[in-house]
């Protein structure tokens, strides 16, 4: 039996040596591995099932890597690692040691950036190419853009510039599928809907109307116009000319699945005009898989956690329902997100609350400074955004929320270890650029009981409140069926011991308690405190812990560098009990690369096991301890 022909593709050169039936064949095959490898390991499936055919096309017509791609996600660039000669190891996608789910540099040179937040590519691209004029570097730049980013302001600050330096030898190709994640929203979406309803618009049409009834062939006229004008009000208008007042060569819409229309069009975007070209490319995400095409959100990444065989709802699930449960009861309370209604169980509740549940898209900056209006007019908003994104509205947290010291929670969603998506989305900042801010309380919940609490104690709070959740199932603790406030800044001992204060933030309290069980059997006594908040901080309750055991242990998932150990060590200081020894136990100095949370937190000593081992290392010495792996502590 004859192999597939996408084996015999080891590097994108080979495509180009295929007759169009062999490239449609590679088109299938590719779109099979994907379905079959993504289905099994997990990971983005509609949004790079959208774009086999692009992918190819972009390869037959460019040289890569002298001609650079550059991707806007680069989590759609599974074809594009197919034919780039990872074709054997992409059944290891995504897992430690295997392929990364985005662009990486350091597994090929066709990957230009590991870029994983939507939004960055157009600049990039544009940087590329100025430094490749400035070389005089005799290659292309094209740009792949998701209509999606384009509800990104950085997006159009991109644009903006693109058309002011007009560089050439530089390609922008507008991946138009209707979605970023969740639906997408805004002023482009909205464009036709405007264009068509205008009256002007209308009232041109409404004079053709009268005219085509006084000639004597008017009926065939005032069909022409209705056709015409259905493609005007479809098509033409919205897009070409938006773009072509921008500044553009607008060339489009051109379908996406179409292998040969796309290579004419690539090839006709070569030829200088004088304006960059901006290909409009329709594709359907999912394409080719039916579960996919039909529920695009879904199966963007279907392994996104649902829950735990053990029937736990995910921390964003009990964020929503209690949040919806507020909401009955108080109308002034608001729900805003950044394109992650699904992940961040807001879209349940605005299903409730339509007019109360926002979805700004891709731009949480605006969605931190909308917020920020909100509460300064009477309103009691709540931003949930994961916390790899958040970090992108830094500024609007300090300016436009602590500043003003107005009643805005932010709910950072998968903070700490995230897994699969590896090192552009992990969580392990949000503490560290949280609690340096004037006015923010920050806080963690151990279990999904507590994070009902705190989400209503945020909501009476009359000033900025951070929650950080984990990804993922929750504990399986049962909710308290009524809400009640917790005092702040006040942390809790859940188990008492006489050798060592372990202090676990959020869901490391739970590896914390294990690790004490462990250490139990050596014969050590490890007292266990659930610290509630990063800030303030129960100054009252570290020093009582300090000077009971004299040995403190924290532990967090965010790195260490301004983390809740550095608040604890800033903490003991100022009570002059510097003598304590202390062990900070945390995210390291690095990048943390994909893989399975499971491995991520035992090679970072994260675990119960690792946790054990660097307390017994670290004030026990000689005691028998195993030394594992790497660990991030000082």
């Amino acid at each position: 039996m004859e192999g597939r022909i996408l084996d015999r593709v080891d590097q994108p050169g080979d495509l180009k040596s295929l007759s169009r039936d062999e490239i449609d064949q590679v088109a299938r095959e590719a779109r099979e591995t994907i379905i079959s490898v993504i289905s099994e390991r997990g990971g983005h499936l509609a949004s790079n099932l959208g774009v086999v055919e692009l992918t190819l096309a972009l390869h037959r017509v460019f040289d890569s890597p002298r001609d650079s791609l550059v991707w806007d996600t680069t989590n759609q660039m599974y074809t594009h690692k197919l034919v780039t000669g990872r074709r054997d190891d992409f059944q290891n996608i995504r897992l430690e040691g295997g392929l990364s789910g985005f662009g990486e540099p350091s597994e090929s040179p066709h990957d230009t950036l590991a870029a994983g937040h939507a939004g960055t590519g157009l600049s990039i691209a544009l940087g590329i190419a100025q430094a490749s004029a400035n070389r005089d570097q005799d290659s292309w730049t094209i740009a792949i853009v998701g209509d999606g980013a384009m509800t990104s302001g950085s997006s159009f600050e991109a644009l903006n510039n693109i058309v002011h330096l007009n560089p050439e030898r530089f390609v922008v190709v507008l991946n138009d599928n209707g979605m970023s994640i969740s639906e997408n929203i805004g002023f482009l979406t909205n464009w036709r809907k405007r264009v068509i309803t205008n009256p002007e618009f209308n009232a041109i049409l409404g004079r053709m109307r009268a005219l085509s009834q006084k000639v004597p062939t008017g009926d065939l006229m005032w069909r022409l116009v209705k056709g015409l004008n259905a493609g005007i009000s479809e098509v033409i208008v919205p897009d070409m000319l938006f773009w072509s007042e921008m500044g553009f060569q607008y060339i489009g819409p051109i379908d996406g699945h179409d292998l040969r229309q796309l290579e004419q069009t690539l090839r006709q975007a070569r030829t200088p005009t004088g304006y960059v070209p901006l290909i409009h490319v329709v594709t359907h995400k999912g394409h080719g898989y039916e579960p996919a095409e039909d529920d695009p959100i879904k199966f963007h990444q279907p392994s996104s956690p649902l829950g735990s065989g053990t029937g736990a709802p995910t921390y964003s699930k009990v964020f929503a329902l209690t949040l919806a449960r507020i909401m009955r009861d108080d109308p002034a309370v608001t729900g805003i997100s950044a394109a992650m209604l699904e992940g961040t169980g807001l879209a349940e509740v605005r299903a409730e609350f339509p007019d109360r549940v926002f979805d700004v898209g891709i731009a949480e900056q605006h969605a931190v400074s909308m917020a920020a209006g909100m509460a300064s007019n009477g309103m009691s908003p709540f931003v949930s955004i994961y916390s790899t994104f958040m970090q992108r509205s830094f500024d609007q947290i300090v300016h436009d929320i602590c500043l003003q010291n107005l009643p805005v929670t932010l709910v950072a969603d998968r903070a700490g270890i995230v897994g699969e998506d590896g090192k552009t989305h992990h969580g392990a900042f949000d503490v560290s650029y949280l609690r340096c801010l004037p006015n923010a309380v920050v806080a963690a919940p151990m279990d999904e009981n507590e994070l009902q609490h705190l989400v209503y104690t945020a909501y009476k709070h009359d000033g900025p409140f951070a929650i950080r959740i984990a990804r993922g199932a929750a504990i399986g603790t049962p909710l308290d069926a009524d809400l009640v406030q917790l005092p702040i800044g006040k942390g809790r001992v859940v188990r008492e011991g006489a050798d060592v204060a372990v202090f676990g933030l959020g869901k490391s309290l739970h590896a914390a308690l294990e690790a004490a069980d462990l250490l139990a059997e050596s014969g050590i006594s490890c007292a266990v405190v659930n610290p509630v908040f990063a800030k303030p901080l129960d100054t009252e309750l570290i020093s009582e812990m300090a000077l009971k055991v004299g040995r403190i242990v924290t532990v967090e998932e965010n790195v260490l560098a301004g983390g809740f150990g550095s608040a604890v060590l800033e903490a003991l200081a100022d009570a002059r009990l510097d003598s304590v020894q202390v062990l900070r136990i945390g995210m390291p100095d690095w990048f943390i690369e994909h893989g399975t949370a499971d491995a991520q937190r035992r090679r970072l000593g994260l675990d119960p096991q690792g946790i054990a081992d660097q307390i017994r290392r670290r004030f026990y010495a000689g005691a028998g301890a195993a030394v594992r792996g790497v660990a991030a502590a000082t």
